[in-house]
């Protein structure tokens, strides 16, 4: 897993983390049931889950995009500061990584808001777009194959309107 965003030595990071992480009790639990994953390193850091939520929340988001599921974390953090009636268009091909973290969405009360599509992103974003949902979107986060990237990218400008967010991360 990324285990840090911040290039800090371990006690001013374990500081850090003891003393502004408030991370959802389902969150820590996929997060511990992620780290010891071959591929761990692709989750994002705690910390980067409480910064992705606080801009959630910042721009009054509702509906979001994200662009690699992997087990979920990322989702998860963003599903809690979504509002009751906030969705997620989740994209991921894998349905093994993905099945990780559904338990822990359903424990924590969100499952409802995220629409997991396990289908190649850019078909998935395409198929919006041809729906007419350009500029439905107020968030979108792309962490996913980099070589797509672009392509992301550019779909999401599309699909997330004018003041909207787009994170993208480069590891």
């Amino acid at each position: 897993m990324s285990t840090r965003t911040l290039a800090l030595d371990d006690t001013l990071y374990r500081y850090l983390l003891d003393n502004s992480l408030r991370e959802h009790a389902e969150m820590a639990s996929l997060r511990e049931a992620t780290r010891t994953h071959p591929r761990a390193g692709m989750q994002i850091s705690p910390e980067q889950g409480q910064f992705m939520a606080l801009l959630v929340r910042l721009i009054g988001a509702r509906r979001t995009i994200e662009v690699g599921v992997f087990t979920g974390y990322s989702a998860l953090a963003v599903a809690l500061a979504l509002p009751a009636d906030g969705r997620i268009l989740a994209c991921d091909i894998s349905d093994e990584f993905t099945a990780l973290g559904r338990p822990h969405w359903q424990r924590a009360g969100v499952a409802h808001k995220i629409e997991l599509v396990l289908a190649p992103a850019l078909a998935t974003l395409d198929a919006r777009l041809a729906a007419g949902e350009a500029g439905a979107y107020d968030f979108a986060f792309i962490d996913a194959d980099k070589v797509s990237y672009d392509g992301y990218y550019e779909r999401c400008l599309q699909l997330v309107r004018g003041g909207g967010l787009t994170l993208a991360r480069r590891r």
